[in-house]
């Protein structure tokens, strides 16, 4: 059996992602998947970037919307997105604190990527396979899923972005999303993330919600001075802008 920890929308938000590790740290994964957003919104960029760089060939990790974004930044261009200055003064604080280091392990990671574990063929998006900023929600008719499925070569798809966690089958093909390890936004402000089981003959997967310290995440943001609207979505789980 290969046993796979499903992570992402992490958003810098390091004490969630060490809540989780904690929680799970008995068992043993195969892999550690994170479906991109690793940056922006919390304070701990490099902790949560150094994290996943120490696990070595057993993180399978892409780039999300924000850490394309702060690539950008970091080359010198401009931002057309996000237009709102609460938005953009997280986006060029976490430019300006990323090392150096953490900034090169960013530049190396694909939007996308695909790799096979018992014949099962996987494939890992931020949005989707052919439009990385695509939310795929899990009310959409399973005619869409249908339709993705038969447009993909893979048994398995891993999505996040939506930040919303569910998993659904549809014509023997698999859809998982993680939910969001840092950043919920249904008002249950507690890490989410998944736990991918693959078998000869069976596919498993479970969801799972965990307290961390919020209180951290929110100390962090006052101590940089950042927009007081992330203090209350952090600790309400709530999108608020």
């Amino acid at each position: 059996m290969k046993k796979l920890l499903i992570l992402g929308d992490i958003h810098a938000n390091y004490p969630a992602l060490k809540a989780i590790w904690n929680y799970v740290r008995p068992a043993a994964f195969d892999r550690v998947i994170n479906t991109g957003d690793s940056t922006v919104y919390g304070t701990f960029p490099n902790e949560t970037i150094e994290w996943f760089r120490k696990l070595g060939d057993k993180a399978v990790c892409i780039l999300g919307n924000t850490d394309r974004r702060i690539l950008r930044i970091v080359k010198g261009k401009g931002l057309k997105k996000p237009r709102m200055e609460e938005k953009r003064v997280m986006y060029f604080w976490t430019a300006k604190n990323l090392l150096p280091e953490n900034t090169a392990y960013l530049k190396s990671l694909p939007e996308q990527c695909d790799f096979k574990l018992d014949r099962i063929h996987l494939g890992l998006f931020h949005g989707c396979f052919n439009r990385p900023n695509k939310q795929i929600l899990p009310d959409m008719p399973d005619t869409r899923f249908h339709q993705l499925a038969g447009d993909a070569p893979y048994d398995i798809h891993i999505m996040g972005h939506s930040h919303v966690p569910y998993y659904k089958c549809v014509h023997g093909v698999h859809f998982i999303n993680p939910g969001s390890a840092g950043r919920m936004f249904d008002g249950d402000p507690r890490a989410s993330f998944a736990v991918l089981k693959i078998s000869p003959g069976n596919i498993a997967v479970e969801h799972f919600r965990i307290p961390y310290t919020v209180k951290t995440v929110v100390e962090g943001l006052k101590k940089n001075r950042l927009p007081d609207i992330y203090t209350t979505m952090f600790r309400t789980g709530k999108k608020l802008n």
